[in-house]
């Protein structure tokens, strides 16, 4: 199949957002550089530094998998005596685990997701990854690393509550009074309170016959178009990006994901712990700072395990 170029304007979204801007299939990852890896570095005023990423869990809340997200097994622990002329012992560990899901920290590359038979750039879903070969484009070892400038919107403190119930969704308009805040290559970092309070299992297919997500805070759709306006790097939550259940439900499973890396190539990081953060930049009057996610360099990966990490 021939590389796609146009997107009918009666099919959602019905536009193709950044295919074709640039010469490679990297999106906007282009917007990095030297230049935003600086003004990160300038935003830090007082040198306190944030791992931004969850516990590594296996207690993953669905019943569409019937093994465990995560392994963790030891496979070497010495516990008896010496080798002759050797006093060391040692300890190792083997670890295998799923990529995407509800709760653990990672990144998608933009083979992660396609859209009625295409991904990024318009092309067809089948040259991007397949089950055989993996990711054959847009991999996620482009994304290795990402450091620009972080700008958090810290909704639920805009709101004066803790955290989003499930199901509730960020809107645009609660992202309006600080979009001048953001410079082509920022990281937008979007905190709804999803590490305090978790999504509920899906237990079945949804009414329109895909699988449910369950019932989970995120963003609504239409923050991606506005984010996606001021030219953003990465859209970074503490939840699993889209709510669920949402309002595409009739066409479109996961719409933010496919609006940001199916259309716009931005990359999507998932699931952070941006509680400890969002007390600072509070206690501090400071929404900037440096922000860098640096994943595991998996060639053909469709994503990665992550633990970004923010300097105020």
């Amino acid at each position: 199949m021939e590389r796609r170029t146009s997107w009918p304007s009666e099919v959602w979204p019905g536009h193709t957002g950044n295919w074709g801007r640039w010469e490679n299939d990297l999106g906007v990852l282009n917007l990095l550089g030297p230049e935003a890896a600086k003004r990160g570095a300038d935003a830090v005023v007082s040198g306190q530094t944030f791992a931004l990423s969850r516990p590594l869990s296996s207690a993953e809340p669905w019943t569409r998998w019937d093994t465990p997200f995560v392994v963790h097994k030891m496979i070497k622990a010495d516990t008896e005596g010496f080798e002759e002329g050797d006093l060391t012992q040692s300890a190792a560990e083997q670890l295998t685990t799923r990529i995407h899901g509800m709760i653990n920290t990672h990144i998608d590359a933009l083979a992660h997701m396609g859209y009625r038979g295409w991904s990024f750039n318009g092309h067809p879903f089948p040259e991007a990854a397949t089950i055989e070969e993996g990711a054959k484009l847009m991999d996620i070892t482009p994304k290795v690393p990402i450091s620009t400038r972080g700008v958090l919107f810290d909704i639920p403190r805009k709101r004066g509550i803790g955290a989003l119930e499930p199901g509730d969704s960020v809107q645009p308009a609660e992202l309006e009074d600080q979009l001048d805040d953001l410079e082509p290559g920022d990281a937008a970092v979007i905190r709804v309170g999803g590490t305090e309070v978790l999504g509920l299992a899906a237990d079945g297919l949804s009414e329109h016959g895909t699988w449910h997500h369950g019932t989970w805070a995120g963003l609504d759709t239409d923050c991606v178009e506005l984010l996606a306006t001021k030219d953003v790097s990465v859209i970074a939550t503490d939840s699993p990006g889209d709510t669920f259940p949402h309002r595409h439900e009739a066409y479109c499973r996961s719409p933010v994901h496919v609006l940001a890396e199916v259309f716009y190539g931005i990359p999507l990081i998932h699931s952070m712990n941006l509680d400890v953060l969002a007390e600072a930049c509070a206690d501090q009057g400071q929404n900037c700072f440096s922000f860098t996610a640096a994943p595991l360099h998996i060639p053909r990966g469709t994503g990665s395990l992550v633990t970004p990490v923010a300097v105020m």
